[in-house]
């Protein structure tokens, strides 16, 4: 097919398939693009109609109450059954919108008042179903009971004068001096004439807009058919020229190609001493990478065994030593000793594709961090608040993660004591969003300078001094959430201090 001779075939046909698939794709996706959005527009009309009967209800309700609360005190010459009888009857006659009216339950589920059902009025009406076998009259009482100020119930029922059921919402209050149930219904129903409507037109735009771009495609193909015939031949005729080219250049390779093969086995043997040279500077540089790594992380549960000593110390001066103390002391030593040794193996296995993932919840990995380095804040003064909103289940890399953390907590603290910051506080937010989970790490330090920002993941750059930073742990950090665990790391600037943000995927869930 990719013949010499079949060049100028190609050369019309390609752009001319070309514009064909392009034409296709575009009214494909217009189309899609176009019922997505009436379907959201449909939704959208349909919670607002919703909500207007909710509003219409609700209303007509409240009307009916304030009329009976105005009867009732403003009585004068009728008795109370003349009053209520009055007020009943006056109540049936109310209507609004097409189908609507008003009807009246007693707690006792006796019926009071119905424009439509005047033959069951003063009898015991617990036993009325809708259209879906619900018992309706004990639904609305019960709920009204519980809701006295107001409530919305969904049913089925007739509309006046037809034989065919249709969704039906009511609303309904409880007038409690008489212990009434007063309740309203709309019919739901009506919006799908309009929806319908809208489809029609929608349907009629899309049609017009689909024939629009046929026509501009296939006018777009045979000016680009006629293009390519005259560009071919204006090809093919410098095709037959290079070709003529070729043929005594073609002479002059074969004279090269004699002498190729010795070239190419001293340039391969070159190759090779230059790929063992960049290997071996390669596992240095990781070596010291991984060392410094180490180093770094080691300091924090360094200072922490050193701070635990002193205290010992201390107490042994003045004579308050206990044997809980000491063995609180020596406990919590050899939890950071553990945690320097989990270090070790956690990066000589750091480079190695073969380690394995387990399920672990986010708040057990923080409460880890915490506990590592909540002796420390304590000594500051600083307040650490932990909020877990959702506690999500991960598939990753435990003791990495708790390490990720126990970092950032780290440097807010070096920053919020760098900068003698007045009430100082770390908040730790874990949550989830869609399918991610989200962890936030905020302080109130003031925020990372705005010429840092760009930087701050970068490896080795640190805004602290030498004897305190290396500048390698965010830059791990990173690593370990973004190529191990597959989410994400970033910093923004808030209004009080720096927040760092952590996404996860939750659907890295093992099945």
């Amino acid at each position: 097919m990719f013949s010499e001779k079949n060049i100028p075939k190609l050369i019309i046909l390609t752009p001319i398939i070309t514009v064909i698939l392009i034409a296709f794709l575009t009214i494909y996706f217009f189309v899609q693009n176009q019922y997505n959005y009436f379907e959201m527009e449909s939704i959208l009309v349909e919670k607002e109609y919703l909500q207007k009967q909710k509003d219409i209800l609700k209303k007509e309700v409240d009307y009916a109450v304030n009329y009976i609360n105005h009867r009732v005190n403003n009585n004068e010459k009728l008795t109370e059954e003349e009053l209520k009888k009055d007020i009943l009857e006056y109540l049936e006659t109310i209507r609004y919108g097409k189908h609507g009216y008003l009807w009246v339950h007693d707690t006792d589920y006796y019926l009071r008042a119905h424009p439509f059902r005047q033959n069951s009025l003063n009898t015991y009406d617990v036993d009325l179903k809708d259209a879906k076998g619900s018992l309706i009259t004990k639904k609305f009482i019960d709920e009204t009971i519980k809701n006295p100020k107001g409530v919305f119930v969904e049913y089925h029922w007739q509309k006046p004068k037809e034989e065919n059921f249709s969704k039906k919402l009511g609303y309904f209050e409880l007038y409690s001096k008489y212990k009434w149930v007063i309740g309203a219904g709309l019919y739901i129903d009506d919006i799908q004439k309009s929806i319908k409507e809208n489809k029609e037109k929608l349907q009629k735009k899309i049609n017009k807009h689909i024939r629009l771009v046929v026509i501009v495609s296939f006018l777009v193909i045979l000016i680009i058919g006629i293009l390519s015939f005259f560009i071919s031949r204006k090809i093919t005729k410098v095709f037959k020229r290079y070709q003529n080219n070729v043929k005594k250049k073609e002479l002059l390779l074969e004279d090269l190609n004699r002498n190729l093969e010795l070239k190419v086995q001293k340039a391969i043997k070159e190759v090779k001493r230059k790929d063992r040279a960049m290997l071996h500077q390669s596992r240095l540089a990781r070596m010291g990478a991984m060392l410094s790594m180490i180093a770094h992380q080691w300091r924090q549960p360094l200072s922490e065994v050193s701070g635990i000593l002193m205290e010992l110390e201390t107490a042994n001066k003045f004579g308050k030593v206990t044997s809980s103390m000491i063995e609180n002391s020596v406990k919590d030593s050899n939890k950071q000793i553990e945690f320097m040794s989990n270090t070790i193996e956690d990066f000589r296995n750091f480079f190695k594709p073969d380690k394995k993932k387990v399920d672990f919840y986010l708040e057990v990995a923080c409460d880890e961090a915490l506990t590592l380095v909540e002796a420390s804040l304590k000594s500051f003064n600083i307040k650490i608040e932990k909020k877990i909103k959702f506690n999500s289940l991960i598939y990753g890399y435990e003791r990495e993660f708790a390490q990720v953390i126990l970092n950032l907590l780290s440097n807010a603290k070096d920053v919020l004591v760098q900068r003698n910051i007045q009430n100082p506080t770390i908040k730790l937010v874990v949550s989830k969003k869609d399918n991610n989970a989200i962890i936030k790490v905020k302080d109130n330090a003031g925020g990372v300078e705005d010429d840092y920002l760009d930087l701050i993941f970068e490896p080795y750059f640190t805004t602290k001094s030498s004897s305190k930073g290396t500048g390698l742990g965010l830059y791990m950090a990173k690593m370990i959430i973004e190529k191990n665990m597959g989410g994400e790391l970033s910093v923004e600037n808030k209004r009080k201090g720096a927040c760092f943000l952590i996404v996860l995927p939750i659907e890295e869930l093992k099945k």
